[in-house]
């Protein structure tokens, strides 16, 4: 029994699951098929498989839950209600067996991983995915100077923007979010400068690839998860080590410091209350969403039908072609009506508590705390990010993230020896 356990522990099933979340896009066994098969799915079927062997192998039926169960149960039943009457059954009829899949990913991680030390090393393997990930775009940014120049000369309104292997540079820069938290948490708890200094580096490669996504959404993310962090450790290591390579990098050449003016002009577009394209698409959404929600008498239009309705409303040409939600509050809105938004809102909220409470109570306890400290963080800064954008059912790092900002709660009132004797 005990070599079973140590041979499929946590890591052997989670790590390789997080590998394929980041590889996602990148490698499909089946490209151009219907269902299109990526490393994250092979990835999170044989995780499944080896968990269930293990339970076999073991003799074991005990399953544990984490305590949203009823929340996720009426959330999902509204959407099964809704596709009676969505104009995309077929599309929302898959999407919501994505969703409840995933949603079994976060129950897979929170049975899996059984000590912090787990814990610790997850997180440290996804770091090291992000920053794989992260490099083949800053060297493609750093080898076409052009890129830079291009997008500094158009001063932010029509630029080139990093975006992996994902068709949307704000879905590869939101991936990078909740390892660059996690760095940021571990320089406020680094006990010697060598360690910060060290940590900023490596939090430098994710900043870099952060930055050349040019996604205003993501920056205003990181930054408040990263605030949420600083604040609370009351420690600044990170924004003083920050505006120091920026000094820095201004004094580098002259590609660096194109990227540096471009950035900065896409930084002042947010406060500077321009009507561009892009604020005013949104506008558009938001208000016809306020729309098809009171034409449906606040029951919605059902799951995934948002698209379908909204071009009722305006055509594609009138909008440039966008049609899609950038905001999954005001989606939930107009798709599930008034009573899936509460419920919805009302599941956030708990998992938000539920990560709030386990921070306090790591402090209470004396324990480190930087971990839960950084995935409650990442977890704000995805609610943020979805204020400017749809998907967040469907997003695996989320769904990462919340499985294992529960899983450090299992560790309240354990130390390390009670939790390897179990």
């Amino acid at each position: 029994m005990i070599s079973i356990n140590k041979t499929f522990n946590g890591l052997v099933i989670v790590i390789p699951i997080i590998i394929g979340a980041y590889l996602s896009g990148m490698v499909y066994l089946a490209e151009g098929a219907a269902i299109p098969l990526s490393a994250f799915q092979i990835a999170l079927v044989i995780g499944f498989c080896i968990f269930f062997f293990r339970k076999i192998a073991n003799r074991e039926i005990s399953f544990e839950f984490y305590g949203v169960e009823t929340e996720y149960l009426v959330f999902i039943a509204i959407i099964f209600f809704s596709l009676i009457y969505s104009p995309e059954r077929e599309e929302g009829l898959f999407d919501v067996v994505r969703y409840i899949v995933l949603i079994g990913l976060t129950y897979l991680i929170y049975n899996c991983v059984n000590t912090l030390k787990e814990l610790r090393i997850i997180c440290y393997a996804m770091i090291a995915m992000a920053v794989f990930v992260a490099i083949p775009g800053i060297v493609e940014s750093v080898l076409n100077p052009e890129v830079a120049a291009f997008n500094y000369i158009s001063e932010g309104q029509k630029i080139i923007r990093s975006r992996g292997a994902e068709r949307d540079p704000n879905i590869f820069g939101s991936n990078f979010i909740m390892p660059l938290i996690l760095l940021v948490a571990f320089i406020g708890g680094a006990k010697t400068t060598k360690k910060k200094i060290i940590l900023f580096i490596i939090s430098g490669i994710l900043i870099a690839s952060v930055l050349l996504t040019y996604s205003r959404s993501v920056w205003v993310s990181v930054f408040i998860a990263a605030m949420i962090v600083m604040i609370y450790q009351k420690n600044y290591s990170f924004l003083m080590y920050s505006i120091f390579a920026l000094v820095l990098v201004l004094f580098g050449s002259e590609t660096v410091r194109n990227i540096v003016f471009s950035v900065g002009d896409r930084v002042v577009d947010i406060f500077a209350g321009t009507s561009d394209d892009s604020s005013r698409f949104r506008l558009i959404l938001l208000e016809t969403a306020i729309l098809i929600w009171l034409d449906s008498y606040t029951f919605g239009v059902g799951y995934q039908g948002f698209s379908t309705a909204f071009q009722k409303y305006h055509p594609p040409q009138e909008v440039g072609g966008v049609y899609e939600p950038h905001n999954e509050y005001y989606k939930i809105l107009a798709e599930l009506g008034l009573i899936g938004f509460v419920v919805f809102i009302f599941l956030l909220w708990k998992i938000f508590k539920k990560g709030w409470d386990t921070v306090k109570k790591y402090d209470a306890e004396g324990k480190d705390n930087s971990i839960v400290l950084a995935l409650f963080a990442s977890f704000c800064g995805y609610l943020v990010f979805f204020q400017f954008l749809g998907g967040m059912q469907l997003h695996s790092i989320l769904t990462i993230n919340i499985g294992l900002l529960f899983c450090a709660s299992k560790f309240v009132g354990k130390s390390e020896e009670t939790e390897l004797a179990v």
